[in-house]
């Protein structure tokens, strides 16, 4: 069974829409950022704030949307430590001048939602998201409706702890707006986004434009796909990321890439899956998926050096096929189904040295440099 009310989600957009690592000292300019450099002005927030303050770091904000409504390019919006509602940004940067909102120390500005849609939604263009830890009742996340934007370095977990399922759908991350571009997930820790294998409308990173990067992210007890292309997907690349006890026996699983629902009529091309460990899914690990009768799979793709081990089922791709799949045991540090465990690589690992360099990121998701070895290992980690 592999009916798609699991892969279309559908976004209540509020608002003027209608209705990684980040250390605690220094924050490096993100991948996304590139001719960005540093940010010419700052803003502070703090629990203790004040939205009628001016927003220095004597006297911060109280809000993250209070920065964000006075944003200008080059901004960084620096979010101290504390609890955050709900929250929605509409800056924008520029292409050398990004704005930033970012957890000054990593994890421990935390969005805890009490709503039923996004906790945390960017309405802005060339933007990044940075160290936040996210939860809540809702059933999205971090919720991004911009191009050029990166979603970096965020632990987002416990996301629709109701188990809602239904044709609205959920995910822990979605760039969600069909016409956008550029659009970058890197670093994140995702996990408990529904209940694994409840529902087929929830998913762990969800991407639904043109073009992206996808990499360094550790994805796993998500209701359904771990990592999932739809929509107006194409020439994304899904690289180096560990994806592990997703989905049930006939429901999700690892990785998926395919097109179907709105805006229609798009047919997938150019999108790297590389240098992934897909371990111990109950379902699919890797596939390709359109619905019975359509042709959503061009060509282009490629499907190269990963690592599909102990899940229900191998790999399955409409066009092409997979090559350099290693099919063992990754040898984690510490494997444990339930996230509590160690997922960087023994030094015995069959994943270590065996990446290509076709879509592999430059660090890994504790931002150590690649390769440390002869070529770049699988999966989130460098052999550490």
């Amino acid at each position: 069974m592999n009916t798609k009310m699991k892969a279309a989600i559908t976004i209540l957009v509020i608002g003027a829409v209608g209705a990684a690592q980040c250390a605690a000292q220094t924050v490096e300019p993100s991948a996304a950022a590139g001719a960005a450099g540093e940010s010419i002005y700052h803003l502070y927030v703090s629990p203790g704030g004040s939205d009628s303050a001016n927003g220095s770091q004597r006297t911060p904000f109280r809000t993250i949307a209070k920065a964000a409504s006075v944003a200008k390019p080059s901004t960084t919006v620096h979010v101290a430590p504390g609890l955050y509602g709900d929250t929605t940004v509409r800056a924008s940067g520029t292409a050398t001048g990004r704005v930033r909102y970012v957890s000054d120390e990593k994890w421990r500005a935390k969005i805890v939602g009490t709503g039923n849609d996004g906790h945390f939604i960017n309405l802005g263009n060339y933007v990044d998201i940075v160290g936040f830890d996210v939860s809540g009742s809702g059933r999205l996340g971090i919720v991004n409706f911009g191009s050029f934007t990166s979603i970096e370095g965020n632990h987002v977990h416990h996301v629709n702890v109701s188990s809602r399922c239904s044709n609205l759908g959920g995910a822990g991350i979605v760039n969600a707006r069909y016409t956008a571009t550029d659009d970058d997930i890197i670093g994140n820790v995702v996990h408990d986004i529904g209940v694994p294998g409840k529902c087929n409308s929830i998913q762990g990173i969800y991407h639904g434009n043109m073009r992206g990067k996808i990499l360094n992210n550790v994805v796993y007890r998500v209701s359904a796909w771990g990592i999932h292309l739809w929509h107006a997907a194409s020439n994304v690349t899904i690289a180096n990321n560990t994806v592990f006890q997703n989905g049930g026996p006939w429901m999700g699983g690892g990785i998926e890439v395919g097109n179907g629902d709105s805006p229609g009529g798009i047919v997938h091309t150019g999108t790297t899956v590389a240098n992934n460990v897909v371990y111990d899914n109950p379902g699919a690990s890797i596939q390709q998926y359109c619905y019975p009768g359509v042709r959503c799979i061009g060509g282009g793709n490629v499907t190269v050096n990963n690592l599909v081990y102990r899940n229900g089922r191998g790999i399955s791709l409409k066009t092409g096929s997979a090559s350099g799949t290693v099919d063992s045991d990754p040898q984690f540090v510490n494997y444990r189904a339930d996230g509590g465990g160690d997922y960087r690589l023994r030094s015995s690992s069959p994943a270590v040295d065996r990446g290509s360099a076709n879509g592999a990121p430059r660090v890994d998701i504790d931002g150590r440099a690649r390769p440390l070895g002869r070529a770049v290992d699988l999966g989130a980690y460098e052999n550490y």
